[in-house]
């Protein structure tokens, strides 16, 4: 790896901007060229990468000068954050230009916080600016989207290998030995000092969807020694985990923050540490947009503003080039609220699917070819066993790969894949008119809100206005439509919170009707209820049977927060809907991505699950990595969809 792209890690380690990165590469580049060890021509009088001077130098030489001091130094001087180095803040606000606050947050043009280092910190005798800026675009135009790695500890900087995923030699199972494994994994503190676990024990169960939640991860690593576990109860922050084969399959596989350490033994001799952590927790749940924007945005321009306005750093992964075509702002927009709910909104009124990985946003179509290349799965490259035929795709397994991410495309021979076997009198066919109410669309929603009312009752589930993914004790967050949403995502539909735009999606081209009596007669298995104007106070979910599920209030104690009622408690919910992907399903069409039907009505109708893609072209949705560095399990597990050849479901996942 390069000097500059480990300058570029350990600055976006610190969730520094990606601009400001850029902005401070440049003036390195202006220095130094990149050389640790450049003196200073002709005076001699400056050192290293951005030619420390005199007294500065003097504090420099006493910490250390390696590469990894130096860029340790350089960042106490720029935050003022010294600790143990001996360094002094050395940012100076100068008429003109960016301030520290705007410097620190990326707030600017590259060009301008390019000038605001020069001169309110490098402060150069000779400034060539217009070098600096130069560079500084080149690096920001080179590194953008590289991930920050943390240091492991103040004399070792932790660096990922690139990476080109090419299955190696040896990395094949013979018997029950599984060769060629490489590993990583490293636990930080907030200010990138770290602790490699590496050679001990490790197991983890990584699980990464398209969905707009947070990809989890549970780490367990034995055997620590009583200081370190202590550090990492009290200090640690950050967990990354990288793994693969030697070569060149290896690559990170999870990067994200730590939510709970749980500390038990195994046996009476054994003792494990097991860390529950999440990718993109902080964006998704907590990030807030308090600004306004001009008229005449697109789509697109508001994603990016959206993103560098972000209170947690993140920054864009695969970003469908259909939002650059959407209808611009007539007038301006005021935000206030999460910032994920926004850019879902920006998602679903365009066709997109909205998730986050690795720190990065992704706004997605099914109908669009993913970037990068289909990567080819056979027994040769790591596929194990027999893929098997799903409702609309196909599950298997392979060797741990970094390379199979979710929206990813991978290739796989039909001959290789075991059919689904069709149930004549179970839920594989298809209900027709006239049928029983609850299908198999239906059966999902009521299936999961059971599971989140149990969930509630065991305490692992809580009402919180405004909730989504978990807390700081690790319990499911939901409120009322958040509920709604979740329990029709297990169906594979799309209900996205609040309850008025949940309201409204029944009433466009759905049902909805404010005759409660009719709900009697013609009310089925999973349609909402809704209270006030346009359902905008509250939303539950009704179980076929008189009764309803739904999220309450948090002003009840566990279990009567979430929970189910036998009859329809309150007098407020004054009217009911069904949208049009379940009066679908009714009508035997299964859900998919457009909304429009998968049968024609000329059409006999077809059973529920799809027919393998022709191609064999799979897009892959869901992707758990599980792995024992002492064990045999080194897998990748994956759920995938038809990619080609009509329209794409969504599926739960």
């Amino acid at each position: 790896m390069s000097i500059e792209e480990d300058v570029w890690r350990f600055l976006r380690s610190k969730n520094f901007s990606e601009k400001s990165t850029a902005a401070v590469m440049g003036n390195i580049y202006g220095e130094s060229s990149f050389n640790p060890s450049e003196i200073e021509s002709g005076s001699g009088d400056g050192f290293g990468l951005i030619q420390w001077s005199f007294e500065r130098r003097t504090q420099l030489e006493a910490y250390g000068t390696d590469l990894t001091h130096q860029l340790n130094f350089l960042w106490a001087e720029l935050t003022g954050d010294t600790g143990n180095t001996g360094a002094e803040s050395q940012w100076t606000n100068v008429s003109g230009y960016l301030s520290h606050d705007n410097f620190m947050s990326g707030n600017g043009s590259i060009n301008d916080l390019t000038a605001a280092m020069c001169f309110c910190f490098e402060r150069p005798g000779v400034p060539r600016l217009s070098t600096r800026q130069e560079y500084a675009q080149k690096y920001y135009n080179q590194f953008t989207g590289t991930a920050g790695t943390p240091s492991a500890d103040s004399q070792q900087s932790i660096s990922i290998p690139s990476t080109n995923y090419q299955v190696v030699a040896n990395s094949q199972k013979e018997g029950q030995i599984l060769y060629g494994r490489r590993y990583r994994i490293t636990v930080s503190d907030e200010k990138g000092n770290g602790f490699d676990v590496s050679q001990l024990r490790c197991t983890f169960s990584i699980v990464k969807t398209i969905l707009m939640e947070p990809n989890t991860s549970e780490i367990t690593i034995y055997n620590l020694n009583s200081q370190t576990e202590n550090n990492i109860e009290l200090y640690g922050t950050r967990v990354t985990v990288e793994a693969g084969y030697e070569g060149s399959q290896y690559g990170t596989i999870f990067d994200g923050d730590i939510l709970q350490t749980i500390r038990d033994k195994e046996d009476s001799a054994t003792y494990r540490l097991t860390i529950i952590a999440l990718d993109s927790d902080r964006a998704v749940n907590f990030d807030i947009a308090n600004y306004s924007i001009a008229r005449g945005q697109t789509a697109r321009s508001i994603v990016d503003h959206i993103v560098n306005k972000a209170q947690y750093p993140v920054s864009l992964g695969s970003i469908s080039e259909s939002l650059n075509n959407s209808p611009k702002l007539t007038r301006g927009k005021v935000f206030f609220g999460k910032s994920s709910d926004y850019l879902n909104q920006i998602a679903e009124s365009n066709g997109c699917k909205y998730y986050t990985e690795d720190g990065k946003v992704n706004l997605v179509k099914l109908d669009e070819m993913p970037k990068g290349e289909i990567f080819e799965l056979s027994p040769s490259s790591g596929l194990i066993g027999t893929p098997e035929q799903s409702d609309y795709g196909i599950t298997g397994q392979c060797l741990l790969n970094p390379q199979i991410k979710v929206n990813s495309l991978i290739h796989i021979d039909n001959s290789l894949i075991r059919a689904k076997k069709i149930s004549i009198t179970g839920n594989s066919t298809v209900p027709t008119m006239g049928g029983s109410s609850t299908n198999s669309t239906r059966q999902k929603i009521i299936d999961k809100a059971k599971e989140i009312v149990q969930k509630h009752q065991e305490g692992k589930a809580v009402y919180v206005l405004g909730g989504r993914g978990t807390n700081s004790q690790g319990q499911e967050m939901y409120d009322c439509s958040i509920f709604a949403e979740t329990c029709y995502a297990a169906a594979g539909i799309t209900m996205s919170a609040p309850s008025s735009s949940q309201y409204s999606k029944c009433a466009n081209g759905g049902l909805i009707s404010s005759d409660m009596n009719r709900l009697k007669n013609e009310g089925k298995p999973g349609d909402l209820l809704f209270e006030g104007s346009g359902g905008s106070e509250h939303v539950e979910i009704y179980d076929g049977n008189g009764g309803n599920y739904a999220a309450h209030t948090a002003n009840r104690p566990i279990p009567e927060q979430i929970r189910h009622d036998n009859n329809i408690t309150s007098p407020y919910m004054t009217s009911w809907g069904r949208p049009k992907e379940l009066m679908d399903a009714d009508n035997g069409n299964p859900p998919s991505a457009s909304g429009t039907n998968t049968t024609d009505s000329n059409t006999t109708q077809t059973p529920v699950y799809r027919s393998l893609d022709k191609d064999g072209i799979f897009r892959v949705l869901k992707v758990t990595m599980s792995g024992d560095t002492r064990g045999d399990e080194w897998y990748t597990s994956f759920t995938a969809i038809d990619q080609l050849g009509g329209i794409i479901p969504i599926t739960a996942i």
